[in-house]
């Protein structure tokens, strides 16, 4: 078994998927396997092969009809016919990646019936779409996600990776897609809290469960979301722990940034925080107000920022509208950096 980071995990399996060898993914529960594989090996498989279907299958929650199909009685031959298995689609020409999560709670039958998937690429005589990829994925017997050893001839069809956690590395595939600026800075000073499975308590900060709160803040900004709410949605997801530490660090947050009305109206002289954290979330929040007519006041205030972080938010700004790409002052924000 080769190990190796979760945010590596794509570009390492690549040459799988090149060569059309199956694979399992091993790793903790939450870890972002399969953030990984939806966000960024699916979207290298378009890019490389075209047109791509992605099938995303919970093992767990599946019966061995679900791979065989249904029997159907011909009365005139009197023979049985089996009908096409819900687990083979029609081939439609495109590239079909098929993600077999959760394998490690897969029975004997299922698990068995992985080695036609594997090896065959069929199922009941029926044959997967021409172009097709195999992945699957399982978490440890360790932490209680996956109960069931594999099957020796299943796992000999397949090759095997461990995706190992890596902070800082997450932290970076947190910006990239879009995550909560408010969010990415507390993981940057407090990163033990990006997995921390509590014994105790069901809600518990994993890269899975940190996603969801992610979705949540971003439809609860600071300044008008009415007290408790955060904190509510925040234990929801996360649990007390990770909550009080959470919640204190936006009280700070609150005290040391500036308001975006005074960062509009006095540009040069509204107040910039020292931590490099708290610049990071009033640089996001600028970056989501910049339009073309503004964008000269607010590229004032934003070069008073750390090179990196102001050259990040004219990045964020230039992909949210590309028609900003023409103004100097902001493409003088990325080349100042």
């Amino acid at each position: 078994m080769h190990k190796c980071k979760i945010t590596k995990l794509a570009e390492t399996v690549w040459p799988n998927i090149l060569a059309d060898i199956p694979f399992v993914v091993y790793g903790k529960t939450g870890t972002g396997k399969s953030c990984v594989i939806r966000n960024e090996l699916v979207p290298m498989i378009e890019n490389h092969f075209g047109d791509t279907v992605y099938h995303d299958t919970r093992m767990g929650t599946k019966q061995i009809e679900d791979g065989t199909g249904l029997p159907v009685i011909d009365k005139e031959q009197m023979a049985t016919f089996w009908t096409r298995p819900p687990f083979v689609p029609f081939d439609d020409g495109k590239m079909h990646v098929f993600f077999y999560d959760e394998a490690g709670h897969a029975t004997i039958p299922l698990q068995q019936m992985l080695y036609s998937i594997t090896l065959d690429r069929a199922l009941g005589g029926y044959p997967f779409p021409k172009k097709n990829r195999i992945i699957l994925a399982t978490n440890t017997r360790e932490d209680g996600g996956g109960d069931n050893k594999f099957l020796k001839p299943l796992e000999n069809r397949v090759d095997h990776y461990y995706a190992e956690l890596d902070p800082t590395g997450l932290i970076e595939k947190m910006k990239q897609w879009g995550w909560d600026s408010r969010l990415i800075a507390f993981l940057t000073l407090r990163p033990g809290e990006i997995h921390n499975v509590s014994a105790t308590d069901p809600a518990f900060p994993t890269p899975r469960s940190l996603e969801m709160f992610s979705k949540k803040l971003k439809f609860l900004p600071s300044e008008t979301t009415k007290e408790g709410v955060i904190q509510n949605q925040c234990e929801a997801s996360l649990g007390e722990g990770f909550t009080r530490q959470f919640m204190t660090f936006l009280k700070n947050l609150g005290a040391n940034l500036p308001k975006l009305e005074e960062i509009k109206s006095n540009p040069k002289t509204a107040k910039v925080p020292q931590d490099p954290h708290f610049q990071y979330v009033v640089a996001s929040a600028v970056a989501k107000n910049i339009n073309r007519q503004n964008a000269d006041k607010l590229a004032v205030y934003l070069a008073r920022l750390m090179p990196d972080i102001r050259s990040m938010a004219a990045h964020d700004a230039i992909a949210r509208d590309s028609s900003l790409r023409d103004i100097p002052e902001i493409k003088g924000l990325i080349l100042g950096a």
